[in-house]
């Protein structure tokens, strides 16, 4: 597959709407009531009060989820759903799992919060892969 037949492939409002829904998989993720309280717990055990640069964050977050989505979009877009959600779930448990995994390991980071940051992503673009496929 050429570069060319990659770009023509991305449909463009799938993915800017499921980079916006992201946000909404990331929000509802993080609540108490599933893993909110361990990832808080996870990231932060001595409780300190930690400065954010919210907009830093969440821009550098959405640019990022943009990206992934166009490049899952142009692999996909268009070959069914049941295609879609194995291409997602395949890249994220063989390319963004190991990823995260060697970045964790070496920041000493929990297992279960890896557990729970890649989980999050395997349903990401599990999702926007079924979504992009029947798209």
């Amino acid at each position: 597959m050429s570069l060319d037949n990659l770009i023509s492939n991305i449909h463009w409002i799938p993915v800017i709407v499921l980079t916006i829904f992201s946000f909404v998989i990331g929000f509802g993720w993080h609540q108490p009531l599933l893993f909110g309280r361990t990832w808080k717990r996870e990231n932060n055990p001595d409780n300190v009060q930690l400065k954010i640069n919210a907009p830093f964050i969440f821009g550098g977050t959405a640019v990022a989820h943009f990206l992934a989505i166009t490049g899952l979009s142009a692999v996909i877009s268009g070959q069914g759903g049941l295609k879609g959600l194995l291409c997602g779930f395949l890249i994220s448990a063989f390319w963004v799992l190991p990823s995260m995994t060697g970045t964790y390991l070496f920041a000493n980071r929990s297992v279960k919060l890896l557990a729970i940051d890649a989980g999050m992503y395997m349903v990401l673009f599990s999702f926007s892969g079924f979504i992009l496929g029947i798209w």
